[in-house]
């Protein structure tokens, strides 16, 4: 495609988004403009449903790292650039990338990778700055690298068998299972502070678990009671409610961490996101193959997204240039993202079922939703409030949702059918797969990569979180999904040699 017909299309497809008179009728229509009174509320839902999921994985990642206070200016700036990518990235999609009504945020993909890494660095002696730079430095190559690939999405994407985005979702399910349920209990931290009469400080521990609960149950009642679209913002009032409880048990939240010291900065009324400390990113093979694996599983997921997404919206497949834009988009924008210090993002499961049950699909709608997240990134005191949220409040709200990313996925591979292939790849990939991130003493003592390389190749390389690699079950079930799609007949009933089918 000339330089003249690339811009051309990227006109085109801005001008779609506000093509012809505004038109209530036109929130069921992929293009056109919508009356604000109209498309604001529908938007601020897209963003309702995919704010808390948004910011999860920053709180997660931080409290592992122990950077997790609104007093730490790299936790603030990350929050501040998850919710500015969000918006920017769901406007790339709508105007340059995808052209579908698609809403990206912070995925969760990349928890568990993020914790061998940060692991890996810190128990060889670096700091959780450090580690967190190692993780930036990842994603900016693990992004580039997907968005350079997915130009050629064409010529490869026939090699990804339906059962492999399938297996997974499942995946990232199971790997997020462990973290939702040691944040139920109050977090690492809190665990980690229990002393022999059961306190944690002067908060007994089983407040904690109280709280969780409430927040549990407050999301599984407002998604039992409330009717209409309005039940699928359950998550974040679990959340709030949560949140609410956690602030009448004296303790528990630390409400000093919000005084604001300025007008504008990081800890002021106003302010943005910067780009990171450039000197101090980190560039090493064996995190950024782990991040690049992950973007490939996580590109997977995406290709599912979008696909559903052309079904849904428009009632067709999609084509490669909205897959190939869809893909391309996200690395660019997780790569950019990184520079701002937030983390890689992803097409969002939660807003792809919130079309699927409204039909809205227009894109001036969401549109709108994207200006909100931009608009609340320069406005430091939100994301200073959010990390005053104890992890049990998230705790009990991500067991919902981490959870549900296992049914889905589930779901996925039982509507694909329960063929003898099927069944078997996917028992391989959940004992095998699954099951050798569970086997601590093969992954802890690098038994697999010491039978691979030597002892001294190890030291001199200085990588003791090479061995996490086998930890990560989404790496691999995505490997051994990938394999078995191909090794294994789609007709699994032997013939006999030399003779055909019937």
């Amino acid at each position: 495609m000339s330089f003249r017909k690339a811009f051309a299309d990227v006109g085109e497809g801005i001008k779609d988004v506000f093509r012809g008179p505004s038109s209530p009728d036109n929130v069921f229509q992929l293009n056109g403009r919508v009356p604000l009174k109209r498309a604001l509320p529908f938007g601020l839902q897209h963003v309702f449903a995919m704010f808390a999921a948004n910011i999860t994985p920053l709180l997660i990642v931080f409290g592992f790292l122990g950077l997790n206070s609104s007093n730490n200016s790299l936790a603030v700036n990350a929050m501040l650039a998850a919710l500015l990518m969000a918006g920017l990235g769901t406007m790339f999609q709508l105007f340059l990338g995808a052209r579908l009504p698609i809403v990206i945020g912070t995925s969760f993909t990349y928890v568990p990778i993020f914790f061998t890494i940060a692991s890996g660095v810190m128990n060889g002696g670096g700091t959780a700055e450090t580690a967190y730079y190692t993780i930036l430095g990842s994603c900016i190559v693990g992004g580039l690298s997907l968005a350079f690939l997915a130009l050629f999405y064409k010529f490869w994407g026939w090699l990804l068998k339906p059962i492999v985005p399938a297996i997974v979702v499942l995946g990232i399910g199971l790997s997020l299972l462990s973290s939702g349920a040691i944040n139920f209990f109050g977090g690492s931290s809190v665990l980690a502070a229990v002393d022999v009469n059961g306190m944690v400080g002067i908060v007994p521990f089983f407040a904690y678990i109280l709280v969780a609960l409430a927040t549990m149950i407050a999301a599984i009642c407002w998604s039992i009671f409330i009717p209409g679209i309005y039940k699928h913002l359950n998550i974040m009032i679990g959340i709030l409610f949560g949140f609410a409880v956690a602030c009448c048990i004296p303790g528990m939240v630390n409400f000093s961490t919000l005084e604001i010291t300025s007008f504008t900065g990081l800890h002021g009324v106003v302010g943005s996101p910067s780009f990171i400390d450039f000197s101090k990113l980190r560039f090493e093979a064996v995190p950024c193959l782990m991040t690049f694996l992950c973007f490939l599983a996580s590109s997977v997921e995406g290709i599912g997204d979008a696909s559903s997404l052309a079904k849904i919206g428009v009632g067709r497949n999609p084509t490669n240039r909205e897959l190939t834009g869809c893909l391309v988009t996200d690395g660019l924008n997780s790569a950019l993202g990184a520079c701002f210090g937030s983390f890689p993002e992803t097409t969002y499961a939660e807003n792809v079922g919130l079309v699927a049950q409204t039909k809205i699909v227009n894109r001036f709608t969401i549109f709108c939703g994207a200006c909100v997240l931009i608009l609340a990134s320069f406005f430091p005191p939100i994301a200073n409030f959010i990390y005053t949220i104890p992890s049990c409040v998230i705790g009990g709200a991500v067991v919902i949702l981490f959870g549900s990313i296992v049914v889905i996925g589930m779901k996925m591979v039982a509507e694909l059918g329960w063929s003898e292939k099927n069944i078997l790849v996917v028992s391989i990939c959940c004992c095998l797969g699954f099951g050798m991130s569970l086997a601590e003493p093969l992954v802890s003592n690098s038994v697999i990569i010491n039978g691979i390389i030597s002892q001294g190749a190890l030291y001199r390389m200085n990588l003791p979180y090479l061995a996490g690699i086998f930890g990560n079950c989404v790496i691999n079930m995505f490997v051994l999904a990938f394999l078995f799609s191909w090794i294994l007949p789609d007709d699994m009933t032997f013939h006999g040699f030399g003779q055909k089918k019937n």
